[in-house]
C-alpha cells in the first residue's frame, strides 16, 4: 500500500532520545486511518543510532512502514533532510526533529491544510494571540534566533515569514521533490533556503500555529564564526537559486 504520508527524522548520534521518539511516532501514525511511512535519515552517526531503527522494524503496525538511509559521513542536518525528502514516497513528506520538540500530533494541522490544496504548509511558534512559544527558550538560544531573524528581515529574505526555524513543515510530493532538488545548504539555515526556493518555484506557502516546546540536548553552539557564515549563506542564497517558472 502507498503510503498517504511520509515523516522524515534527520538523527546524528541520536541513542538517547531515538527510542523514545520513534516509539511515540510509531504509535501515533498507526492509530491514523491511513497508510504511513517514516524515514531516519542518518547522518554518518557513530553510536548505535542505525541499530535502533532496524530493531523496531520487526514489529509495526500494519499501516506504518520504518525505512532507514545512512550518510557514510556526517553532512548536516539540511544534507539528511535533504536525502530523506527526496527518497519519501507519501504523497505528503513532513519533515521533523528527533527530539519531537514539536509532537507529531501538530502534523495533523498541516496535512489539513495540504490535503485543501496547499503545497506548503510550515509550522509557527507564533501563535494566534501573538505570544511565541520560543520564549521558552534558554537565552543563548533566544539570542541566536533573534539575530538570524534579524539578519533574514534586513536581507529581505522571506520578510514576510515570522518564523523560518520551526522544526516541522509539509509538502506536497511534487513540491517536495522539486524544492528539495535544488537544496543546496547543509547547515543551521537551510529551513529559511528550502522555503526561498520554494517562493522562487512559485508555491504558495502557508504557516500554522504549532505546540513547541524547547528541549534539553540541542547540539547548537553559538561561535564567533556563527554570525559569519549565517550572513553569508543568506547573501549566498540570492546567487545559488535563480528565479524558475
Amino acid at each position: 500500500m502507498a503510503p498517504r504520508v511520509s515523516f522524515v527524522m534527520p538523527a546524528y548520534n541520536e541513542e538517547d532520545r531515538l527510542p523514545a521518539s520513534l516509539d511515540r511516532v510509531i504509535a501515533f501514525l498507526g492509530a491514523q486511518p491511513f497508510a504511513s511511512e517514516i524515514v531516519v535519515a542518518d547522518d554518518g552517526s557513530s553510536d548505535a543510532t542505525p541499530q535502533i531503527v532496524e530493531g523496531r522494524m520487526a514489529a509495526l503496525p500494519a499501516n506504518v512502514e520504518l525505512r532507514l538511509l545512512r550518510h557514510e559521513r556526517n553532512q548536516g542536518k539540511g544534507a539528511a533532510i535533504r536525502t530523506g525528502c527526496l527518497a519519501a514516497a507519501g504523497d505528503c513528506v513532513f519533515f521533523m526533529d528527533a527530539d519531537l520538540a514539536t509532537p507529531p500530533e501538530e502534523s495533523l494541522r498541516l496535512l489539513e491544510r495540504l490535503e485543501a490544496g496547499a503545497p506548503v504548509v510550515i509550522g509557527t511558534r507564533i501563535q494566534h494571540d501573538g505570544s511565541d512559544m520560543r520564549a521558552s527558550q534558554p537565552a543563548q538560544r533566544r539570542i541566536v534566533g533573534r539575530a538570524f531573524t534579524m539578519m533574514r528581515m534586513t536581507m529581505r529574505v522571506l520578510p514576510d515569514i515570522g518564523d523560518t526555524q520551526c522544526p516541522m513543515k509539509g509538502f506536497t510530493r511534487d513540491a517536495a521533490q522539486r524544492i528539495f532538488a535544488r537544496q543546496r545548504l547543509a547547515g543551521w539555515i537551510f529551513d529559511a533556503e528550502v522555503l526561498y526556493v520554494a517562493r522562487q518555484l512559485g508555491y504558495r506557502i502557508e504557516s500554522v500555529p504549532v505546540r513547541w516546546q524547547h528541549v534539553e540536548g540541542s547540539r547548537l553552539r553559538v561561535r564567533p564564526s556563527q554570525a559569519w557564515q549565517i550572513a553569508r549563506d543568506l547573501v549566498r542564497l540570492r546567487f545559488i537559486h535563480k528565479r524558475e517558472a
